[in-house]
């Protein structure tokens, strides 16, 4: 199934499956892998120190990008993208540690990569959001145990997508 959004979208047959299509992309495998692991380090990494260190601006700006998703919802994913990546690049921000920064944001290019070649259902994003809200919220409360927790199901949320184009993992 591919899905098209826009006036004239919806959902339809391929006329070939997704990976039997000429991409100019790198198959997915090994790589792919060490990149979904570095991102669980530097997120989980990140969401201790945001526990720690975020102060009210770092988690109001959070606030603001989550509802910037959520208008996107509907309209447009690659809107919807660009503030998911700044949440993840703003999460890294609220440690105050500038290497992290850099990190997340060399992370969250290659993440790119992988994430658009997977379906961006408006439920997915959906629910991803709503983790995204969960998680200021744990960080407000400084509760390091739980948002560290619901950091890693939002990262394997991605990985469970990926995985299914990927049969060897």
């Amino acid at each position: 199934l591919v899905a098209l959004r826009g006036r004239s979208g919806g959902t339809f047959v391929a006329e070939a499956p997704p990976l039997a299509q000429e991409t100019d992309a790198p198959p997915l495998g090994h790589e792919a892998r060490a990149v979904l692991d570095y991102r669980v380090v530097v997120e989980t990494g990140a969401t201790v120190l945001a526990t720690e260190r975020a102060d009210d601006d770092d988690l109001n700006g959070l606030d603001v990008l989550t509802e910037k998703m959520s208008t996107a919802l509907g309209a447009s994913f690659e809107v919807y993208r660009r503030a998911d990546v700044r949440f993840h690049i703003g999460l890294a921000e609220a440690c105050h540690s500038p290497r992290l920064v850099v990190a997340m944001t060399e992370v969250q290019g290659q993440m790119s990569d992988l994430i658009h070649r997977i379906a961006h259902p408006d439920e997915v994003l959906t629910r991803s959001n709503a983790q995204h809200k969960r998680l200021v919220t744990l960080l407000r409360r400084g509760d390091t145990g739980r948002a560290v927790r619901l950091m890693r199901e939002h990262c394997e949320g991605t990985e469970h997508i990926l995985a299914a184009l990927m049969p060897d993992w």
